[in-house]
């Protein structure tokens, strides 16, 4: 049975990846070959899970990686053919011409319910990164996956969750410090908003945004400017290289991304959680020491809280090493969202298939491919072309 269900979903995800990546790039090569890589990826994740919970992470930590790098090559790749140089003109800023990041959103919310003014000098619509695109987007990604945005779809994060997994052995244990690292996240949220509506602008995609070394930045022909270009030069290599590599976790994500701390808040929301049984779990601690944002203390499992922390950004990374298999996906409104009961083969099968983790598995990877569809087969017509060449 579990062997017909993975095929199943497998079928309906190569429906997804055909439409959305194959269809949408008119047939090239080079959505064909992204094409079969997803596939290829989900129907192995898929049929992992079935043989054993959590076996499938790997496949999860490829996909975010692959889509984060080749994100950047697309990214950069446009940014010198539109403007010669990946850094912020004058004329994009008049012109609303700047992609809107989802990092943006908690920091131009305020501003707008206030003031009625939007201080991100990017388009409403009309445009690949518009505003009104990505809201939409994260109102969907709110009420579905909820912060399993960070650790499934999130194209900045899959730099971290690369070097993350670089080393074998963890070089500095932060796991005492989790409780302090989740208070300033939140905290440096708070600053960031009420920064950004005093200064009427975007304060941590100017000041304190890493990614901006892989994407774009203005230029540093001013001293204000060179003081921000080395301000994400040091985060980058210290936030998204040099400390996941020691650390073994999500060190930016977890400390100091605006977004992450306010999807955080936000997940109470979504469709699906983390749940631990305690009757289950005999305290080993080994999901405490493999949760990259975190949200597992030792003190949620001597408490038998039953569920991690408000920063879990369902990775799944927990649900791989528990032995007991006491950590699972589940339904956040379970009194109206239960599995059946059935007894039959066919109702079986529908009970597999509206499992929580089959169904959060299915989203959050759906939304990856129609994310990445464009940017990834983008960079590879450009590697393509230039290796022909």
């Amino acid at each position: 049975m579990a062997v017909f269900v993975s095929t199943v979903l497998s079928l309906l995800m190569a429906a997804v990846v055909f439409f959305f990546v194959i269809v949408m790039k008119d047939f090239s090569a080079a959505s064909w070959l992204y094409g079969i890589f997803l596939i290829y990826l989900f129907t192995r994740m898929t049929f992992a899970e079935s043989k054993q919970k959590g076996s499938g992470v790997i496949y999860r930590r490829v996909f975010q990686t692959v889509f984060a790098v080749f994100f950047c090559i697309s990214f950069i790749s446009a940014l010198f053919a539109e403007r010669g140089s990946m850094a912020i003109t004058t004329g994009a800023m008049v012109n609303s011409e700047l992609p809107f990041c989802h990092i943006a959103i908690p920091q131009v919310l305020l501003p707008f319910i206030i003031t009625k003014n939007i201080i991100f000098p990017a388009r409403i619509s009309g445009h690949y990164a518009s505003i009104a695109s990505m809201l939409c987007i994260w109102l969907v990604m709110t009420f579905t996956v909820g912060r399993g945005w960070c650790s499934w779809i999130c194209f900045y994060g899959g730099w971290e969750e690369g070097f993350s997994h670089a080393a074998k052995k963890r070089r500095l244990n932060l796991i005492s410090k989790n409780r302090e690292i989740r208070e300033f996240q939140f905290g440096f949220l708070a600053f960031i908003v009420l920064a950004s509506l005093g200064a009427m602008s975007t304060v941590y995609c100017e000041w304190f945004c890493p990614f901006k070394l892989v994407t774009e930045f203005f230029p540093m022909d001013t001293i204000p400017g060179l003081i921000s270009g080395v301000l994400f030069i040091g985060l980058f290599l210290g936030l998204v290289v040099i400390l996941p590599v020691l650390t073994k976790r999500r060190t930016q994500c977890s400390t100091l991304c605006p977004f992450g701390a306010f999807a955080s808040l936000t997940d109470r929301v979504s469709l699906f959680r983390m749940s631990i049984d305690t009757e289950k779990c005999r305290g080993c601690m080994k999901c405490v020491s493999v949760c990259p944002f975190g949200a597992i203390d030792v003190q949620t499992i001597q408490e038998k809280k039953g569920h991690p922390e408000l920063t879990c950004a369902k990775c799944g990374e927990c649900v791989q090493v528990c032995s007991e298999k006491a950590i699972s996906y589940s339904f956040r409104f379970s009194h109206t969202c239960g599995r059946p009961q059935a007894e039959s083969a066919f109702g079986k099968a529908v009970q597999l298939i509206l499992d929580p983790a089959q169904l959060f598995r299915f989203a959050a990877f759906s939304f990856g491919v129609i994310m990445s569809g464009s940017f990834v087969v983008d960079s590879l017509n450009i590697l393509i072309s230039y290796f022909v060449k």
